[in-house]
């Protein structure tokens, strides 16, 4: 991040502090780790609802018109000093940048889809979860309070879910020649006697993690830690991270770099049947409140794809169950046949003891999804009425 943007938004945070809002300093340093990894670049308005994201809370100390109030203000004093231009501006030296041409047989990699669902003012959105790195500026200063977080899954969690996992399992009905069985049989009834077969049992077992990177997931990043560092520690392996925004497209984009895409097209195919488990970290819309039917459709028609192609689905959702209801979650809870589970070691034990040859998703149409919630719903689209 740029020194003149790291200046801006500090000064942005000691101005709402100062107006009133009792920020800490994760929360900045939480606001400087999202604007590294390529969010709230789009100008004024985008690192407005990322701050709004990180900063709003249901309560007192929080005042939403004060965050309106001070942010308007702020923007309207420094409005010529942003670093950064919007989208639209910045694509087009992209596109005319001369580069190597592809080969004709590659796809052409699009542009990242952003989610289209912006919170409302009257949303309640998570309490941001505290950082551990420390800013530099702020190493001396006594006016912030630190709130220790216990993250509800740790590494160990990780580790014990993915050795059980790795257990011999048996699978399907297929069977193959248990040749020490069988050799022991002719030593006993001589070589006329019948082979023994037995069930075809795998132990290995590959993981393919799945993160939605929508904003209303920043968040919660740290909470998700663990899952990314067995990966990159390699005490989860084989295993592949990518992310995804809202629901995976056509294209899941790369954990470590966002901008490189690979098609669900060349990923789905390599993928195996009796050894992968896919696992998904995602709130389903249950963060914001706000119920999307695209959501709803783009996820019910990836899951009919992977389904065929993996041994178990694990769908981890870090709000409650009861902040699924009227949200997309509630819906997409049903495609899972219930069994979307919420982010803490007890669903981990749940999903190993889960049959990896029940079938998980169930496959709706179009008129189907539309009927799947438990009530009238009282919303369209992306927000309240």
């Amino acid at each position: 991040m740029s020194n003149s943007l790291d200046s801006l938004l500090l000064d942005l945070f000691q101005e709402l502090r100062n107006a009133g809002m009792a920020l800490t300093l994760e929360q900045y340093e939480l606001l400087r780790k999202a604007v590294v990894k390529g969010y709230g670049l789009g100008g004024w308005q985008d690192i407005k609802r990322v701050c709004r994201l990180l900063w709003v809370k249901p309560c007192a100390n929080y005042d939403a018109k004060i965050f309106d109030r001070t942010f308007d203000g702020y923007i309207q004093q420094h409005h010529a000093k942003m670093p950064v231009q919007s989208r639209e501006t910045v694509s087009e030296p992209i596109k005319t940048t001369p580069e190597k041409k592809p080969s004709s047989n590659l796809p052409q990699i699009p542009p990242r889809r952003m989610s289209s669902s912006t919170p409302q003012p009257h949303v309640k959105v998570p309490a941001a979860i505290q950082s551990n790195s420390i800013s530099s500026r702020f190493e001396n200063s006594n006016n912030f309070h630190f709130s220790p977080t216990n993250f509800p899954i740790q590494l160990s969690d990780v580790q014990v879910t993915w050795r059980l996992l790795r257990q011999t399992k048996q699978v399907g009905r297929d069977y193959e020649l248990d040749l020490e069985a069988t050799l022991y049989q002719i030593e006993r009834e001589g070589i006329f006697t019948d082979v023994v077969m037995r069930p075809v049992r795998v132990r290995k077992t590959e993981l393919l993690l799945l993160i939605d990177d929508s904003l209303a997931m920043i968040p919660f990043f740290p909470a998700l830690q663990p899952f990314i560092q067995a990966i990159a520690e390699a005490r989860i392996t084989p295993a592949q991270i990518y992310r995804f925004t809202s629901y995976p497209d056509e294209y899941l984009y790369d954990w470590q770099n966002p901008a490189q895409a690979q098609p669900l097209t060349n990923i789905l195919p390599k993928l195996h049947r009796n050894r992968t488990v896919v696992l998904i970290l995602s709130d389903a819309g249950a963060a914001t409140a706000t119920y999307s039917q695209e959501r709803i459709e783009g996820i019910s028609k990836f899951l009919t794809a992977l389904s065929p192609c993996i041994r178990q689905l694990i769908w981890l959702n870090p709000l409650p169950p009861q902040r699924w209801e009227q949200t997309s979650a509630w819906t997409i809870n049903a495609i899972l046949n219930g069994k979307m589970l919420t982010y803490e070691p007890a669903s981990l034990r749940t999903a190993t003891r889960e049959n990896p040859q029940e079938n998980m998703i169930k496959v709706y149409g179009f008129n189907k999804i539309q009927n799947l919630t438990p009530n009238p719903s009282p919303y369209q689209g992306e927000g309240r009425l």
